[in-house]
């Protein structure tokens, strides 16, 4: 598939937010476009949002498989699919989380062990506050190729991850 047009990230919160901007921005490993903190597990999405979309969007929803309602997630797959300026709706499930996802990715037993926190708890704070979030994943051994590369087991097990589809 090709990369052209708009891109439009909706992810769960201001953790993935940071992190997708470092991998799109600094790291170039995704394709660049607008991120937004939306929760497409939580919350439907509203007529006021697609009317921000320009035409020839391709709209990414990144969420956690952990918790959040199936059937919201397909509610809003349906109404962007129908949206006629969405040229394509991409899913990346996060099995479980972003945590799990970032364990996996790198070479870390522990998610504090990434950004040196003093716990686990402590992680997502840490994250967002982190100024060479780049340089960290680096020494941790980030493989791209390992990150967003399963497909959910759990109640989300008919959500194909389509990750591949902005990896560069």
């Amino acid at each position: 598939m090709g990369k052209m047009g708009y891109y439009q990230y909706y992810v769960e919160g201001e953790d993935e937010r940071k992190l997708l901007s470092v991998l799109k921005t600094e790291m170039g490993l995704i394709v660049p476009g607008k991120i937004e903190v939306f929760n497409v597990v939580q919350e439907e999405i509203t007529a006021i949002r697609l009317m921000q979309l320009k035409k020839g969007t391709t709209v990414i929803l990144v969420f956690d498989t952990d918790e959040g309602n199936v059937s919201v997630l397909s509610k809003n797959i349906k109404i962007l699919s129908k949206c006629p300026e969405v040229k394509h709706v991409i899913c990346i499930p996060q099995v479980n989380n972003l945590e799990d996802e970032l364990i996996r990715s790198c070479n870390i037993k522990q998610i504090k062990e990434l950004l040196g926190s003093k716990s686990n708890k402590d992680f997502k704070h840490d994250l967002i506050v982190e100024k060479n979030l780049r340089k960290k994943l680096l020494a941790n051994g980030f493989n791209i190729h390992e990150f967003w590369n399963k497909n959910p087991e759990n109640r989300y097990k008919g959500i194909n991850n389509d990750a591949n589809g902005v990896k560069r």
